[in-house]
């Protein structure tokens, strides 16, 4: 790529008086018996840098502002009645499925409790004039919350002349003190296993007087793994409209700990259907998988239907990309291909998302009757 044209970020004062002695031989080997000693499962097979990226304590109430638009958006949006959400949120395999079988809309009760990660590109200086740019959000599932805590005190630990002149936020604990609005003990459902990240939130919680429980359903038969100690696979019953799990375990809040895709929903299709109609609510529940998919690109590029949830068309502007489906613009996209990035609708993980030669060849291979399941986003310049 020629990143001739992008914005370059110059060093801070303080990263070039503070952080510049720190990144050498002797810190990293500093970092990596850290993580060695935690005794984390897999925390050393990631990458790290043991010196931090620094943004602007300035930045933080325009982040602050655009997550917070977005989040009402897709909350808005999602407690409209059933009828205006099918007229709205465009056809896909996944929201057929939660509408059509799991039948989200029809059991939503109370308040919708859990919590968003949104992928954003921050393009040109992080100013108020330059707010970060949605690239997709995650709802269920998602990595890294926890993994960004623990990462940030590691390094401020062992960067003393940094620790008192930066903000760092402990992302894990705020998730804990949110799962906490709908009691104290969570059941957070696994499939066979589970990563270093889920761990270090286990003993967040731990440390915040909450329970957190990691379970495999019977359901999915999955086996006990030695590898795995602090999972267990226990049978889910349903007693007085509530979940039980195993013969004691009323948890407050069940908490889905992965991605789902079609795949997934359909394997656990009967035991999700009790899961929303049960009295016991979901941290996350499964209708934010109607906003988790990209065609919620094309409604928040949508100035109607901002004005109509937000209470105006100017807000987001400068954040949201311009968004469309494939269907009726594959000669447009073709055209524009160095300009453009297609993404499956129902994709997470940076799965499905293409660009350049692979771009013009997925456009190629959608058969019509698919098209719809594509969306076209402007691409953009990251800082």
């Amino acid at each position: 790529m020629n990143l001739k044209t992008y914005h370059h970020e110059n060093q801070s004062r303080v990263g070039k008086t503070i952080l510049r002695k720190y990144n050498d031989a002797a810190q990293k080997a500093t970092i990596w018996n850290e993580f060695v000693d935690s005794d984390l499962e897999g925390i050393t097979d990631d990458d790290f840098s043991v010196v931090p990226r620094l943004l602007p304590a300035s930045y933080m109430p325009v982040i602050t502002q655009t997550a917070k638009d977005i989040t009402t958006f897709t909350l808005r949006l999602l407690s409209l009645p059933e009828k205006e959400i099918r007229a709205i949120v465009p056809p896909g395999p996944i929201r057929d499925f939660l509408l059509d079988e799991l039948k989200v809309v029809k059991h939503r009760s109370g308040r919708m409790t859990g919590s968003y990660r949104f992928d954003m590109a921050i393009v040109g200086p992080p100013d108020r004039h330059h707010p970060p740019q949605l690239l997709e959000i995650n709802e269920i599932g998602f990595d890294g919350l926890a993994r960004s805590s623990y990462f940030q005190k590691a390094l401020l630990k062992h960067l003393p002349d940094l620790s008192k002149k930066i903000i760092a936020l402990d992302t894990a604990a705020a998730e804990v003190r949110n799962m906490k609005r709908l009691g104290k003990t969570i059941a957070r459902v696994q499939y066979d296993c589970y990563n270093w990240d889920e761990e270090y939130l286990m003993r967040t919680a731990q440390r915040m007087k909450a329970e957190l429980h990691l379970v495999s359903p019977t359901h999915f038969g999955c086996a006990l793994d030695r590898d795995f100690p602090l999972l267990k696979v226990e049978p889910f019953k349903f007693k007085n409209g509530r979940v039980t799990i195993g013969e004691h375990l009323q948890p407050d809040t069940l908490n889905m700990s992965f991605a789902y895709s079609l795949k997934d929903y359909k394997e656990g299709h009967d035991l999700y259907s009790q899961i929303i109609r049960s009295k016991t609510p979901q941290y996350g529940p499964f209708i934010t998988g109607l906003v988790a998919s990209k065609t919620i690109l094309i409604l928040l590029a949508d100035p109607s239907l901002r004005r109509k949830l937000l209470g105006s068309s100017s807000k987001l502007e400068k954040s949201i990309l311009p968004a469309f489906t494939l269907k009726d613009n594959a000669l447009f996209a073709k055209e524009n291909a160095s300009n453009l990035v297609i993404k499956h609708a129902d994709g997470f993980g940076g799965e499905q998302v293409f660009m350049d030669k692979e771009l013009l060849r997925t456009i190629k291979n959608v058969p019509k009757r698919q098209q719809h399941e594509w969306v076209l986003q402007k691409r953009t310049k990251l800082n």
